[in-house]
């Protein structure tokens, strides 16, 4: 889709399609993440790959409250050197408590947020802060900067309790000819559905332009029951 910055046509879709999209959804949170390069003798053999820690579920939607935490090399050892495991922890966070500070400051709270992390970490890994040779930290402002997302957001989420995953748009519109793709369009946020999010609209493309086969009359029914389920949601 056209970024609307630049064009008459751009900004009158943007004009058509953003109150819709606004009433729908919300802005999520952005994330911490720390990647850490530690010593594999903190892992106990039958260590999991992927864990989620909550102290107190009054926290969970809290910023920092979840932790999520992986080791790929569980899965392929070659990812780090001999006798080291990649532990990567994310939190979501707002980018607010990231603004207005100096470089130093900013720096600082990065170790300081780390270190308390790291520290929760140790009720599932005893010894994990004395087991780190590499630690890199980054922050809202980091996921707005390198993926270029407004306050570092991981993506739209519902504004409210959706009638399922088809209640999400799918990669056509109600203007002929313009198509949606990305973590907004079904089946949502993550490199593995914005995949299958860009294969589907272009499989969409290559039939309404008659490069593939298709089924008119289904189609049509199809696309009638998917928007009035969407317009409900």
């Amino acid at each position: 889709m056209h970024d609307g910055k630049s064009s008459t046509p751009g900004r009158l879709m943007l004009c058509l399609l953003l109150p819709c999209c606004r009433k729908r959804y919300k802005k999520s949170p952005s994330f911490l993440s720390i990647h850490m390069g530690i010593k594999a003798d903190v892992f106990p053999p039958d260590t999991d790959v992927h864990h989620i820690l909550l102290e107190d579920w009054v926290d969970m939607e809290e910023p920092r409250g979840t932790l999520f935490a992986s080791l790929p090399t569980l899965l392929d050892p070659s990812l780090a050197p001999p006798g080291r495991h990649i532990l990567h922890a994310f939190t979501p966070d707002w980018i607010d408590a990231w603004q207005n500070l100096l470089p130093a400051e900013y720096e600082a709270k990065k170790v300081a947020v780390a270190d308390d992390i790291c520290q929760r970490l140790e009720a599932i890994w005893p010894g994990l802060r004395g087991a780190i040779e590499f630690c890199e930290v980054g922050t809202p402002k980091t996921h707005r900067r390198y993926l270029n997302r407004q306050d570092g957001t991981y993506g739209p989420i519902p504004s409210r309790r959706p009638l399922g995953m088809l209640s999400m748009p799918f990669n056509t519109t109600s203007i002929p000819g313009l198509y949606c793709v990305g973590d907004s369009t079904f089946p949502g946020q993550g490199v593995n559905a914005v995949v299958f999010s860009g294969f589907g609209c272009a499989h969409r493309v290559a039939v309404d332009i008659g490069l593939e086969p298709g089924w008119p009359a289904v189609d049509k029914a199809y696309n009638t029951l998917l928007g009035t389920v969407r317009d409900r949601s």
